[in-house]
């Protein structure tokens, strides 16, 4: 199969994308309802590394190579985004990689883009965008979420213990309420609800090594902890799989912090829900929570985990409030994106601890720093809703 080369792309800066000139990846298509981009029905045997990062709004990374119309779509993409200066929503994009056995047709990346120091929110909701959703017709989570923890290297003890507490403490708190104020179709709330303790954890000794080519051996990674029966297959999951510093995985920490997805592809007949979330000590100027508000430690004294339980905050919240992104969305818009995405990097009035340390909750007894959450202002369905960024319901 042939190659675009960098001399075949027209390019808004490295690195270069890599796609195939067979002209076999026409299947891509534009939705122009959510301006996602979509791989329909494309041969794993097609692609090779074809993959339009994560969002076309960020193009200063992006190469787009000129065959088969790709040029053009990428084009009224940009015209687009143009219109909506400035506004960031959490395209969703499938990664077809040559390296993944998981290769999914349909699945949709939602992610949270780094922090830009050079332009930090300044509106009421992330990157100056309006603050609106819509609710698109799909589910929510009906059923309690239970967290599964797939500890990706060599993370500590202590880590761990951080991580585990926050999950295993945030059922039933005002923070978590926020959530529930997201309904459905069939009139069912995301519940206040959340189960998880330790026993619900993986340790995978980097099974596919330091250096992951991408989504599909993250995808792998949950595959794997499922079929070996490291955990168990529910629907009503979300699989976390969290990576160490030393772990490398294309566009962590470059262009995003996080991401969650549904899949198709790890377990035969069901849609998992999953998410990627690396350890932010590794770029903490772009990552990780604390160092961006200004603070040379952290509540709990591990800045690396503290910082990756906003991660996490982030990518639950819109999974419980859009399970089935882009296979069947629920609450995601053209404004500020998922509720995740339009509260990103604020965090409202900070609280200093006997250390000196920032924190903006106390979940249980322990004190954490995390992002605010978009609050509809009336619990209702329908477009461009309005709401506003929260810690506490």
């Amino acid at each position: 199969m042939q190659e675009a080369s960098a001399t075949d792309a027209f390019c808004f800066g490295a690195p270069t994308l890599y796609a195939p000139g067979s002209g076999k990846c026409r299947g891509i298509r534009r939705e122009a309802k959510f301006g996602e981009l979509h791989r329909k029905a494309v041969p794993d045997d097609v692609c090779k590394f074809f993959h339009l990062d994560l969002w076309l709004r960020l193009a200063k990374n992006i190469c787009v190579p000129d065959h088969e119309g790709i040029r053009s779509l990428y084009q009224q993409s940009e015209m687009r985004n143009k219109l909506m200066k400035k506004q960031w929503l959490g395209i969703a994009v499938t990664l077809c990689l040559a390296s993944c056995a998981l290769a999914q047709t349909n699945s949709q990346i939602h992610a949270l883009r780094v922090y830009d120091k050079n332009h930090p929110p300044s509106g009421k909701c992330a990157f100056n965008t309006p603050c609106f959703i819509d609710y698109n017709g799909g589910p929510v989570f009906e059923k309690t979420p239970t967290v599964y923890i797939i500890w990706y290297g060599n993370w500590t003890a202590k880590d761990k213990s951080i991580i585990d507490y926050y999950f295993a403490h945030l059922g039933g708190t005002t923070q978590m309420k926020i959530n529930t104020i997201y309904t459905d179709f069939a009139n069912k709330s995301v519940p206040i609800k959340v189960n998880h303790s330790a026993k619900d954890d993986y340790h995978d000794n980097y099974s596919l090594g330091k250096n992951l080519s991408g989504d599909g051996q993250i995808q792998q990674i949950v595959a794997n902890a499922i079929s070996n029966d490291h955990l168990p297959s529910i629907v009503n999951g979300i699989y976390f799989v969290l990576t160490y510093k030393d772990v490398n995985l294309p566009g962590f920490c470059t262009s995003f912090c996080g991401y969650h997805s549904p899949s198709t592809s790890i377990v035969n007949g069901k849609v998992i829900k999953y998410s990627m979330v690396g350890n932010p000590a590794q770029c903490p100027d772009n990552c990780e929570v604390s160092r961006i508000v200004g603070d040379p430690g952290s509540p709990n004294n591990d800045p690396g985990a503290d910082g990756t339980v906003s991660i996490m905050w982030h990518e639950f919240s819109e999974t419980v409030t859009d399970p089935d992104a882009g296979l069947d969305s629920a609450w995601v818009g053209n404004y500020c994106g998922e509720n995740g995405d339009c509260c990103a990097y604020i965090f409202g009035n900070l609280h200093i601890d006997a250390h000196g340390h920032k924190y903006t909750n106390t979940i249980g007894t322990k004190h954490f720093i995390t992002q605010e959450m978009f609050k509809l202002k009336k619990k209702t369905r329908g477009i461009k809703l309005p709401g506003v960024c929260k810690q506490v319901f």
